[in-house]
């Protein structure tokens, strides 16, 4: 693909994509956490959730994003304009992490920059761009 005229998706479009993976990954999460307390195995909440962490890992690294992202016609690449692999997925969400840690600026940053990126694709030096 070509990066030179590649439109990247900016601050607003990718909150609503966060919120759409919010919805489609949340409440399956909590149904389970609601039952498997009752059934007193509340543990196994942990073990999905470690499940949800690695979908994400594997569709952002393999497909180009999360279910959200996908919905919404935007595509996390690398400055090649191809999928980011999962070592670069990995990466991104630890930055991911990091730029909720620091109060959120590492997403503020995206309405910021000139090419759309938060503290996590710098990092992973990955782009988020719109497909279509």
């Amino acid at each position: 693909m070509n990066m030179s005229n590649a439109k990247y998706g900016g601050f607003w479009i990718r909150l609503v994509a966060a919120l759409l993976d919010g919805v489609i990954f949340g409440v399956p999460l909590a149904i389970i956490s609601v039952l498997s307390t009752l059934a007193g195995v509340a543990t196994l909440y942990y073990v999905v959730y470690l499940g949800v962490i690695i979908l994400t890992i594997y569709l952002d690294g393999t497909k180009g994003g999360t279910p959200g992202k996908l919905i919404l016609g935007l595509k996390i690449v690398n400055e090649k304009g191809d999928v980011i692999g999962i070592p670069s997925a990995i990466l991104r969400y630890i930055g991911k992490i990091v730029s909720g840690l620091i109060l959120c600026i590492g997403y503020i940053m995206i309405a910021f920059t000139d090419k759309k990126r938060g503290l996590h694709d710098m990092i992973a030096n990955t782009y988020v761009i719109k497909t279509k």
